[in-house]
């Protein structure tokens, strides 16, 4: 037998536990020629998406679990266990390691999915996440024996048989026998760090398990708690014990050497034949452990339902027929909302545009995705919140119709194939702005309207970088506090992985650097805070993802509580395409909340109802406003660069906000795109569009290739290839990889088109870099009409406008240069008054005309 399969793997994802990435610890297994490699991470299913994925692309087979604490009835730890969910078994051992984990944090995954969302504020709190042993027998035997728990030397048998009580250990097991009952529900785990024999993992406690398994006939499996890599990684493993106990090095039992490592299969069978001191036992003992781990390889899609897109079922829509219809239905009435009056050759033109994204999104059987995002826009217009579309999905004209985007793509030449094609068949995503101040009250809104069993938060991982990475290093090195401090506070801009370089670099990193010539200890410490880079730190709420999914999604994803006592699934936003799941972005915006302020108070002293999303956007005066540079407090354009290129660009239309937006960018101002842009803007030089074919293209930018949409384009005109392939070939020019693929399909193709070598040249050229450069013009777009709505505001409600922005803090400038600009705009802010005064910037009626009172 050559093979050998980990079965107890800790990856990066355990958090201050694990060392290694699931990426890498899969291409190290794919390059031993293992067949199937698992991870079982500490206390959740953190890592498990990104696992699946590395093991696919690789060709090995996946197996999950998670390394739990299992408690007996008064909360005292009897043992830390891995559980591993069975594979081939259409998704029952997937779903019931869910629960388990979602269990152990605390939710009654089945109360959940009967939808009594009284639960998600009922979480236990615990300092340690546990499950009982009797409520994790119950979820196994419910489902068939579809988990197995491997008990090993860290459970209450383990502890007994290192004190050699065989009578005690026999004791102890049969209440685990007896509770997991059903075969292969249950099996002892043999593993040794080869210590010394009067320490917890050492061989003679191995050999002593495995007697124990034998002599009770439970099934034995051999592993080797694995927490790094390579054995060099083991002093990364100790830093981030420190961090875990908040201790030094020294002050805490650390591991006792570097033996937890993926280790090939011949090392694991010399290591069997040393805990069995017999090569037939040891044989019989890797045998057993390959056919246990072959129960546990995973088979995707069937068995976590990778990659099928899930959306809430359409009965919760309140839609009865077929999806598609409905939204064929809805977007036909939302042409003669949006283009009241149209003539015959624009509704002909938006009509084709619109079978065109229909045929894509029903091809896709993305019609409920669709509806669902609609739903939800359309939740939020009724709690009277302000909203508003960013990203690419401004660039469809069904979003548009729907009322999800309020960006015409027809009029502002917005690309559907940048948002969606049928070239990639992940659900697209759409991000919506809304008021900060009500983004809390939307997610609890969500929950009520679709259930608590279709509804979970998405996590995000943070990660080390150079403050922290310094602080848990200093903290394991025990350098004292303030020193500490000190460095940390010079590195907060740096990444932990550039940590050496950048010493010699920055002078204000000239402490550092003397003391690196003599210091032992800051060698030390500048060496470990650079591994610890990039690694999970701790898991948090994501600032704006909701997952919204089928009756089943709590069977898909283990979940926890967040932050604002609501369920937080343990998966990022990286794992949502592979798993299917639809993401909707609500990000709280401050400007909205202030815009939408203003439109309240333009209401309750005025007395006028506006609908600020149905203003003229040619507003002259408006335009004039932002042309006199005096953007101070309107969205995207009010900081010191966007002002003196306001002043160079002087717009008048809102496509012009479009560009501006654009170009203030890093990657434009790197390519030096702005000035060739002015130039050709002002007159000062003739714009180069290289060749006449892209002159109708380049027109809008004078010759400068700005945007997504004019990479699209161009390849689509001189390859011949549909707007779709053009997006995906715009996409792999981020590859190195991919790059050389691409240029030659472009040069071949584009020469057989009858383009001179010289013109393929130049347009490679700005292709290649494009990908550092580039902006999506519909994410342009997009944030240009709150640009647009804030100024025009400013321009006609400018007291109104600044209540807004003394009240919800929108921008970059502190209270007092917002002061100084209501003052320049004649705004009055009047005293504080114990009698008028609220926690609100409330416009005040005065004889003398409107007026700011301060807020208390």
């Amino acid at each position: 037998m050559s093979d050998f399969t980990h079965l107890h793997v800790a990856s990066a994802f355990s958090a201050h536990f694990g060392v290694t990435r699931p990426e890498m610890l899969a291409e190290a297994a794919a390059a031993q020629k293992m067949t199937a490699l698992a991870i079982t991470d500490r206390d959740g299913l953190y890592g498990a998406i990104k696992h699946i994925g590395a093991c696919l692309k690789l060709g090995i087979s996946p197996i999950v679990g998670v390394e739990l604490s299992i408690v007996d009835d008064d909360l005292t730890e009897i043992a830390r266990a891995v559980v591993l969910a069975r594979g081939h078994d259409r998704g029952v051992g997937w779903s019931t390691l869910c629960s388990i984990v979602s269990t152990a944090h605390g939710y009654n995954v089945d109360e959940v999915l009967s939808d009594k969302p009284k639960r998600l504020n009922q979480v236990r709190k615990s300092a340690v996440v546990s499950i009982r042993r009797g409520e994790l027998a119950k979820l196994i035997a419910e489902n068939l024996g579809a988990c197995t728990v491997l008990l090993g030397n860290n459970s209450d048998v383990g502890r007994s048989v290192l004190s050699g009580s065989r009578e005690q250990a026999v004791a102890l097991l049969t209440p685990w026998q007896e509770l997991f009952a059903i075969p292969n529900s249950l099996a002892i785990e043999i593993s040794t760090l080869l210590t010394e024999p009067e320490t917890e993992s050492s061989i003679l406690q191995a050999n002593r398990m495995m007697q124990l398994a034998d002599s009770v006939g439970l099934p034995a499996v051999l592993t080797n708690t694995v927490r790094y890599l390579n054995p060099d990684d083991a002093l990364t493993a100790d830093v981030l014990d420190a961090a875990r106990f908040l201790e030094p090095l020294g002050f805490f039992r650390v591991q006792p050497n570097a033996q937890a490592w993926l280790k090939p299969a011949a090392l694991m069978h010399s290591l069997a034949e040393e805990i069995c001191q017999d090569q037939s036992r040891a044989s019989a003992l890797l045998t057993e452990t390959a056919k246990f781990a072959d129960r546990f390889r995973l088979d995707p899609p069937n068995d976590c339902a990778w990659g099928k897109p899930k959306t809430p079922e359409k009965s919760s829509l309140g839609i009865d027929g077929n999806p598609f219809e409905v939204l064929w239905q809805k977007t036909e009435a939302g042409l003669h909302w949006r283009y009241p009056g149209a003539s015959e050759t624009t509704l002909a033109k938006v009509r084709k545009r619109l079978n065109q994204e229909l045929i894509t999104i029903n091809k896709l059987e993305f019609a409920t995705y669709f509806l669902t995002v609609a739903d939800v826009a359309q939740m939020i217009r009724d709690m009277n919140v302000r909203i508003a579309a960013r990203g690419s999905g401004a660039g469809s004209l069904v979003n548009y119709l729907l009322g999800i985007s309020g960006v015409d793509p027809i009029e502002h030449d917005l690309l559907f194939e940048r948002f969606l094609s049928t070239e990639r068949s992940s659900l697209p995503d759409i991000d919506i702005d809304v008021e900060s101040a009500r983004r809390h009250d939307i997610y609890r809104n969500i929950f009520r309207r679709y259930g608590s069993n279709r509804v979970t938060l998405l996590s995000m991982q943070s990660t080390y970088r150079g403050r922290g990475a310094v602080r848990d290093s200093g903290l394991a090195l025990g350098i004292e506090d303030d020193e500490i401090d000190q460095i940390a506070k010079s590195v907060w801009r740096l990444s932990a992985g550039s940590f050496r370089n950048a010493v010699g670099a920055k002078p204000e990193l000239g402490a550092i650097a003397e003391a690196l010539e003599s210091d032992r200890k800051m060698n030390l410490l500048v060496d470990i805070t650079e591994r610890l880079n990039r690694l999970p730190r701790h898991i948090s709420m994501h600032p704006c993802g909701v997952i919204l999914g089928d009756s089943n999604l709590l069977r898909l994803t283990s979940i926890e509580q967040s932050g604002m006592g609501l369920p937080m699934s343990q998966f990022d936003k990286d794992d949502m395409d592979p798993m299917g799941m639809l993401k909707l972005d609500v990000l709280g915006v401050r400007m909205q909340s202030a815009m939408a302020y203003a439109v309240r108070e333009i209401a309750r002293v005025r007395g006028e109802q506006l609908d600020l999303d149905a203003i003229n956007r040619a507003d002259e005066e408006t335009f004039k406003s932002i042309r006199s540079t005096n953007t101070l407090g309107i969205f995207q354009i009010e900081s010191p660069g966007q002002r003196e290129l306001t002043g160079k660009h002087q717009p008048t239309e809102f496509n012009d906000l479009t560009i501006q937006i654009s170009l203030f960018r890093p990657g434009p101002m790197k390519g030096n795109m702005i000035a060739p842009y002015l130039d050709g803007r002002h007159g000062f030089a003739n714009p180069d569009f290289i060749h006449k074919d892209l002159e109708p293209i380049l027109r809008e930018s004078f010759g400068v290739v700005i945007f997504h949409e004019h990479v699209l384009r161009i390849l689509n005109v001189m390859t011949g290839c549909s707007l779709a392939k053009a997006d995906e070939l715009r996409r792999s020019l981020e590859d190195p990889r991919a790059k050389p693929r691409i240029e030659t399909f472009f040069r071949q193709t584009a020469k057989e088109r009858g383009y001179p070598s010289a013109v393929i040249e130049r347009v490679w050229q700005i292709l290649e870099g494009f990908s550092s450069f580039g902006f999506c013009k519909a994410h342009g777009a997009a944030f240009a009409l709150p640009t647009y709505q804030s100024a025009w505001l400013k321009t006609h409600y400018p007291v109104e406008f600044m209540a807004g922005l003394f009240t919800h803090d929108p921008g970059m400038y502190p209270k007092r240069l917002l002061m100084a600009e209501a003052r320049r705009l004649g705004v009055r802010v009047l005293p504080i008054d114990v009698n008028k005064s609220s926690n609100e910037y409330l416009v005040e009626k005065t004889p003398d005309g409107l007026a700011v009172r301060l807020a208390i």
